[in-house]
């Protein structure tokens, strides 16, 4: 899947065992380009890749979690691009980077990082030209990522989704794995039909998240 809006690529591509999206995401005009969360099936990747002559300058990596990192090391060989991670991951990683940092595509691309911890220490996710938006496994679409696994936290992820909520409506988020019944929509719609995301006190998300 494809979009495009001015300048800007977003591809969607879905890789691996377990549902994964990995996202191209590029400056049309420069041919630079980012990977984000690339895992499993590296040559279809690089065919997306070149298949458009873009340039892959960086990847990066919503969290750091296996079934999204394995396959950062095969594309820097090919590609030399910088791998890029929250400054909270302690895996192999070029550039660290902190709540409200930007990168450039060109110069018509900006790559904004939102640290929003929770299922993960070093969760976050990335903000495309105010148009998109990559959850990785922070936010699905219709549900949430897990807390129960080393690093999560219930009462991170309470505080990381108010950030969230405070995003443009109209952003379409696309998340970490293939888990809803749409592959992408927009953050107004996981608003009003993400269970995950109903208003509710501290306290009362802490315990409905370890409910069975």
């Amino acid at each position: 899947m494809s979009k495009r809006k001015d300048s800007v690529l977003v591809e969607q591509i879905s890789v691996g065992q377990y549902r994964n999206f990995c996202y191209l995401v590029g400056d049309e005009p420069s041919k630079e380009a980012a990977i984000i969360d690339p895992a499993w099936d590296i040559p279809k990747i690089i065919r997306h890749v070149n298949v458009k002559s873009l340039k892959l300058k960086y990847v990066i990596n919503t969290h750091s979690h296996m079934d999204h990192i394995q396959g950062n090391l095969s594309i820097q060989q090919l590609t030399n691009a910088r791998i890029v991670m929250s400054c909270n991951a302690s895996v192999q990683k070029d550039m660290g980077v902190q709540d409200g940092d930007d990168l450039k595509l060109g110069s018509g691309v900006r790559l904004h990082f939102i640290l929003t911890p929770g299922h993960s220490r070093d969760s976050m996710c990335v903000l495309v030209n105010d148009i998109a938006l990559m959850t990785g496994d922070t936010l699905f679409i219709g549900d949430c990522g897990r807390v129960d696994l080393p690093g999560g936290d219930a009462s991170e992820l309470f505080d990381s989704f108010k950030k969230i909520r405070d995003l443009d409506p109209m952003l379409i988020v696309y998340p970490g794995h293939n888990y809803g019944a749409r592959p992408c929509t927009t953050l107004k719609e996981q608003l009003e039909q993400n269970y995950t995301l109903a208003k509710r006190s501290k306290e009362e998300f802490i315990c409905f998240m370890k409910e069975p």
